[in-house]
């Protein structure tokens, strides 16, 4: 069965998960008015669009079709400076390294054999002194019916702090919330939150 996302990237007049993330936002001023932004698995813009309406230049990557024709709309509508491709983490290009990166909502739906490989791959290509903000869903709520096909990575509580062990960890956050989509699924997610800085090569 299709994600119930992929029919709300349809609609070019509504974000399908909201605002920017409060860590995002506050994120902000920390980084140089040049700071290269990567936004992984960006979904329909959530954090993409807000960056560069906020005068950052942004590289961002999406597998969904749907989602990448949405956020090729809205950098036309509105002028912004987004580098968007259609490709996963293993086939983006990488240039340079980065400033910031958001792993946003993305991890759980990676396969647990690949995402050690994702992180580092990440982590490699993040600048020293750059910060990486990830949100991802945790086993201590079970996987949602309608999302146990893709949602195959699901991480321990906690878990992810072990990745940055030798990074400088700014946030880490536990929580439970609940949610309504558009179409009316609901849901109820534990989820667990970092900000981390890279500080050694």
């Amino acid at each position: 069965m299709e994600p119930f996302w992929e029919t709300e990237y349809l609609n070019i007049d509504r974000s399908t998960f909201g605002e920017p993330s409060k860590e995002v936002v506050d994120i902000l001023p920390f980084l140089k008015k040049d700071a290269k932004i990567l936004d992984v698995g960006c979904g329909d813009g959530r954090h993409s669009v807000y960056l560069a309406e906020m005068g950052f230049e942004v590289d961002t990557f999406d597998i969904s079709e749907n989602a990448i024709k949405k956020i090729n709309q809205l950098k036309q509508k509105y002028n912004l400076n987004i580098n968007v491709v259609r490709c996963d983490v293993f086939g983006f290009d990488f240039k340079h390294r980065y400033d910031l990166v958001i792993i946003h909502g993305v991890l759980q739906f990676v396969e647990r054999e690949k995402q050690s490989e994702m992180i580092h791959l990440l982590q490699k290509w993040t600048a020293k002194g750059g910060y990486h903000i990830i949100a991802l869903f945790t086993d201590a709520e079970p996987v949602p019916k309608d999302l146990k096909d893709v949602m195959v990575g699901v991480f321990k509580e906690g878990e992810i702090k072990d990745y940055y062990s030798n990074w400088d960890i700014k946030m880490f956050e536990i929580k439970k919330f609940k949610d309504e989509h558009e179409n009316g699924v609901k849901h109820c997610h534990a989820m667990n939150k970092i900000v981390a800085m890279k500080i050694e090569e």
